[in-house]
């Protein structure tokens, strides 16, 4: 669906660049912790149970420079926004997996999403939903991208011509 009338293409621009404001501001709050404290954000990482120990530290470290090359890429270069919302929708939903895997397991730590900021929140369900609400934000983003350009097909996945893979 590509919208014509140029007012409601500039609105409906807006609303998805306010959204990818939004994205990239909770990714660097997110990441600057983490990037700050590495080792208090292995211990986080650690304690989800998830990961093998070889790969925790690996994580700590590249997963916040991840989250603020997202928040970049998001704000400056817009040939990639797509891309880059997909991958963060990606992420957030990833994190929520996680959380909801510990949840389950009964395992009572501290969330992690904020480095070592939040170590006296508990994670909780709550956590497991504003990813979710996080990712549905990304995912909305990027509809809304797709509505304004009025390219088919999802990611641009059903014609790739280079250039257009990151319209």
């Amino acid at each position: 669906m590509k919208i014509h009338s140029k007012p409601a293409r500039c609105i409906v621009g807006a609303v998805e660049t306010l959204m990818c404001l939004f994205l990239a501001g909770v990714l660097v709050f997110a990441a600057g912790p983490k990037l700050a404290a590495p080792a208090v954000f292995a211990l986080a990482v650690r304690q989800y149970g998830i990961l093998p120990d070889a790969l925790v530290n690996l994580v700590a470290i590249y997963l916040p420079w991840l989250e603020m090359s997202c928040a970049a890429a998001m704000l400056l270069i817009p040939r990639a926004r797509r891309v880059t919302l997909a991958l963060v929708a990606g992420l957030l939903l990833l994190f929520a997996v996680a959380m909801a895997s510990t949840l389950v397991r009964g395992i009572p730590i501290p969330c992690g999403c904020f480095g070592g900021a939040d170590l006296g929140d508990s994670l909780g369900w709550t956590n497991v939903l504003r990813n979710l609400a996080l990712a549905t934000v990304a995912l909305g983003a990027i509809l809304l991208r797709q509505a304004r350009v009025g390219k088919a097909g999802f990611l641009h996945l059903t014609k790739v011509r280079s250039p257009d893979l990151f319209s």
